[in-house]
């Protein structure tokens, strides 16, 4: 206790009422404005007592002293005489009391009372330190942050009633003042382009009602100012709490996935030019085939036709003789495998079944695939089906793949092929009760069987699914259109 006194009995007298309450003080007097400025100083104090007036000085330059030390302590006021317009000034100036000499039993309430207003005080300035430096650390990361934070407050339905708080990234994202966003409980809304609103006030809807996280991506609303920039793309992520109000508040970040887009949207363009490389590479190799295929059927064939009349011909002349006759008969078992060969290899090469009607060469593929590996391979066709030469084709390949798979993999006893058709799209079932197609057998390294059949019907603006029926084997369906779009 700093006490401002002249007279050394009443500070006696200060020190022992307060020692009579069971204080342990340590307590200095001083005189004057010079002392008084070494011991707040050179000391640790936690309540100043003054007279009122002094010789050479008095208690409001006390209180002024002790305020321009930038020190927060109580300050009391003891005197013998004061008046009540004096006391009431020095309560405006800052003192937190004052006491009459004569009433000193107030002093220790006072003092009790002063040191917990102190101490409450200390704790404010602590907790308002801390909030401001929980505000600066939060402005920091948010200026840092991708997006902007938002707070918005929902009723039951997710209609909002008002936006309470937005991050300085407002005026980076869509060239607006947070303060200007607090304005209308609609802003969030505003934020958004006006064709994707009504698909933003649905989600929100969904999430209020079902209290859960909101995940949403859409198109923002051009900057001001900014018309001919590029469409952007915003990503809104916010979390659902109840508060004391009826409603909802929902707190959330707003981030520019516009990068994001195009990158996507590049990865599908490049997808996109790649199925139809791959397209054109098949249609190629198909055509070469034919090719191929027509020119070892004329030529070939016909050269091999006309050995066999050849060797007709020298039998007759020289059949008689043993040794020759076997020689021929050797040479015309050669030229019959050849003439197969030919045959078999130009069928590969071109199916010819294919030129009689496509659901007919889908019968002949399946009952090939039965009598090459003794499977029952069961075929029931709905509907004609007549698509265009590159999709009939392609569905051939595709359907002989998966008849190839389940040769070598499946180890099946019996295949069911439906096919099925409405004028418009090809619909075509596989399913056999094998061992089932485990899902690692898709994204198997260096296999590309699979890959390649759904590409290929990605490529023909269809799709090739495969799934495990609940009684096991593997069901592979085929759609797609019977003619290009």
């Amino acid at each position: 206790m700093l006490v401002v006194e002249d007279a050394e009995a009443d500070y006696e007298l200060v020190l022992h009422a307060l020692r009579r309450a069971r204080y342990d003080v340590h307590a200095l007097r001083v005189e004057d404005e010079h002392a008084m400025r070494e011991a707040l100083v050179h000391d640790r104090w936690d309540l100043v007592i003054s007279d009122h007036r002094l010789p050479t000085f008095s208690a409001s330059a006390a209180l002024h002293t002790l305020q321009s030390s930038g020190l927060d302590l109580p300050f009391i006021i003891v005197s013998g005489a004061i008046g009540e317009d004096v006391a009431v000034e020095a309560m405006q100036s800052g003192a937190d009391d004052y006491i009459l000499k004569d009433r000193l039993a107030r002093l220790i309430p006072a003092v009790e009372r002063c040191l917990k207003a102190s101490e409450a005080r200390m704790r404010q300035r602590e907790a308002e330190a801390a909030l401001r430096e929980s505000e600066s650390r939060l402005r920091a990361i948010t200026a840092n942050l991708p997006g902007m934070l938002f707070r918005v407050h929902t009723d039951e339905e997710g209609i909002p009633q008002a936006f309470t708080y937005a991050s300085e990234a407002a005026e980076r994202l869509f060239g607006v003042a947070p303060q200007a966003l607090l304005d209308s409980p609609h802003s969030l809304h505003r934020l958004i382009h006006e064709a994707d609103r009504l698909r933003f006030d649905t989600a929100l809807a969904h999430a209020a009602l079902a209290r859960s996280r909101l995940h949403w991506e859409g198109r923002a609303a051009p900057r001001p100012g900014h018309d001919e920039e590029g469409e952007r793309w915003v990503q809104i992520e916010a979390s659902p709490r109840e508060c004391d109000t009826p409603g909802l508040v929902w707190d959330g970040l707003i981030s520019d996935i516009s990068a994001l887009k195009q990158a996507q949207a590049d990865v599908y363009a490049s997808r996109d030019e790649l199925r139809r490389l791959s397209g054109h590479l098949e249609r190629a190799k198909e055509q070469e085939r034919a090719r191929i295929a027509r020119e070892i059927h004329d030529d070939i064939g016909g050269t091999l036709t006309g050995l066999r009349a050849d060797l007709a011909w020298i039998k007759k002349r020289f059949g008689a003789d043993p040794l020759m006759a076997e020689k021929l008969e050797s040479m015309g078992a050669l030229l019959d495998s050849a003439m197969q060969a030919s045959v078999r290899i130009a069928r590969d090469l071109r199916p010819p079944i294919l030129d009689f009607g496509f659901g007919a060469a889908i019968e002949w593929q399946a009952k090939d695939f039965q009598k090459r590996t003794g499977v029952a391979c069961r075929f029931r066709c709905e509907g004609d089906a007549e698509p265009d030469t590159d999709r009939a084709t392609a569905v051939f390949r595709i359907f002989q793949e998966l008849l190839t798979n389940i040769a070598k993999h499946a180890q099946a006893t019996q295949v069911e092929v439906t096919m099925q058709s409405d004028g418009r799209m090809l619909r075509l079932e596989v399913l056999d009760d094998g061992i089932g197609l485990a899902e690692s057998d898709r994204s198997k390294r260096g296999s590309y069987g699979i890959r390649g059949m759904i590409e290929r019907a990605c490529e023909l603006d269809g799709r090739l699914v495969f799934h495990r029926p609940p009684r096991g084997g593997t069901r592979a369906l085929l759609e797609l259109p019977l003619s290009a779009p």
